[in-house]
């Protein structure tokens, strides 16, 4: 706290604290919009690129599928150091990382230039940035965590839907190149305005331990953490193809590039709306419940993608797998942020999105392979939604072990009562 604050009424300091905590939510969603638009600049800028330098859209699924490793890693470590270190460190070497990686593309000429530009972004440039940008955003409102998450988690899917959109009208007017950077442009121009306002409600290091806390991780918290984390796997093998090959499967179905770009910016708006809802859900019914719901949601569409063939069923269909899938993400954080402590945050879900990213990943480049070796999408549409039934069944099995701890936890106050009463 300042000086200036410390003789101001409780009433006065609370305003304040509400106002800079809106700016850092502000902030926060800002900067998940530009970091997840970049990664699915890869949806329209396929084409074009396989078009002028001969590559096949495994060749371009690739790089998709290393910048989600490099966020699958770089999560891992970063959300570590968050916890550690001062929150404008992984914040400056996030920022460059994306900025310069985006104006790398600009001027590629190779497949080696392309997958180093894209391990760039995700290994040194998003992953840096996002266990702090939920982190920080969620404990300046702590009984509204979830509507927060959302908020936060609701710019990234805009972002993914508003940057291709704009790249491809980018494309047709200036080609890929020129797009490329000017994207980057815009992107440096909103991470410089951002990244400054983002800290924690204590400062710009991460919260201590509690005093009630041991600083020690149990193995039920290791327990949770794991199957969360296979959870993620699988819903992201679930997401990762279709939103990678969204565009360009419904495009080619409905014989129109500027459909499959609008089904995808037609996902995405309503992803934002998803993740705001599916936030207030878990506030209300628990995370877990939440993340089923948003999970469900999006394994069904998956399913049903192959058997649609025009436009408008396309469009429709994109809404609700949109508002489901893009649940998952902000759910999936809030699951994590109720297994561990503030202070131990940052790495739990590092750990956890790595292997979240890892499913991404496998899921776009399988999903190219298989377009290269059947010309179709059909197959790999339906073992991404054999990965989301299986996803159920863990979140399933995670709703039982929550509820036998609870049912425990009740047993053993409830022996402890009667002891004492004797």
């Amino acid at each position: 706290m300042s000086a200036q604050e410390i003789g101001k009424p409780p009433v006065a300091r609370s305003a304040t604290a509400r106002h800079r905590g809106t700016l850092v939510v502000l902030a926060a969603t800002l900067v998940m919009a530009m970091g997840f638009g970049g990664l699915g600049l890869v949806s329209v800028f396929m084409a074009p690129m396989e078009a002028d330098l001969g590559w096949t859209r495994s060749n371009t699924s690739l790089g998709y599928s290393l910048a989600a490793t490099g966020m699958a890693v770089g999560g891992l470590l970063w959300g570590r150091v968050s916890d550690r270190v001062d929150i404008r460190l992984p914040l400056a070497i996030g920022a460059t990382g994306m900025v310069s990686s985006l104006f790398a593309m600009a001027m590629l000429q190779s497949l080696t230039t392309f997958y180093i530009a894209n391990l760039i972004y995700g290994g040194f440039g998003f992953s840096a940035l996002y266990a702090p940008l939920v982190s920080t955003s969620g404990e300046w409102f702590p009984r509204q965590r979830g509507l927060v998450t959302g908020v936060v988690t609701a710019g990234g899917a805009l972002g993914q839907g508003l940057l291709p959109f704009a790249g491809r009208f980018l494309i047709e007017g200036f080609g890929w190149r020129t797009a490329f950077a000017g994207i980057g442009g815009a992107m440096l121009a909103a991470l410089a305005l951002s990244l400054p306002i983002l800290r924690w409600p204590q400062g710009t290091m991460a919260p201590p331990a509690s005093v009630t806390d041991s600083g020690e991780a149990g193995a039920a918290e290791y327990k949770t953490v794991a199957l969360l984390a296979l959870a993620a796997y699988l819903c992201c093998a679930c997401m990762g193809g279709p939103l990678v090959h969204m565009a360009s499967f419904v495009g080619s179905v409905c014989g129109s590039p500027a459909i499959g770009a609008t089904s995808l910016l037609i996902a995405m708006i309503f992803g934002a709306i998803g993740r705001v809802c599916f936030g207030v859900a878990a506030d209300r019914l628990g995370a877990l419940t939440s993340y089923a719901m948003a999970s469900a949601t999006q394994t069904a569409s998956v399913l049903v993608f192959p058997a649609l063939g025009d436009s408008l069923s396309f469009m429709a269909l994109s809404a609700v797998f949109g508002f489901g899938f893009a649940g998952n993400m902000t759910s999936l954080s809030l699951c994590v942020r109720d297994a561990v402590p503030a202070h131990r945050f940052g790495g739990a879900l590092g750990a956890v999105m790595m292997v979240a990213w890892a499913g991404m990943a496998s899921s776009s480049y399988v999903g190219g392979r298989l377009f290269d070796a059947t010309l179709s999408y059909n197959l790999s549409f339906i073992l991404e939604g054999v990965a989301g039934v299986l996803n159920l069944m863990v979140l399933a099995l995670l709703s039982f072990r929550q509820r036998t701890d609870v049912a425990q936890h009740f047993d053993g106050v409830f022996t402890e009562t009667n002891r004492r009463s004797k």
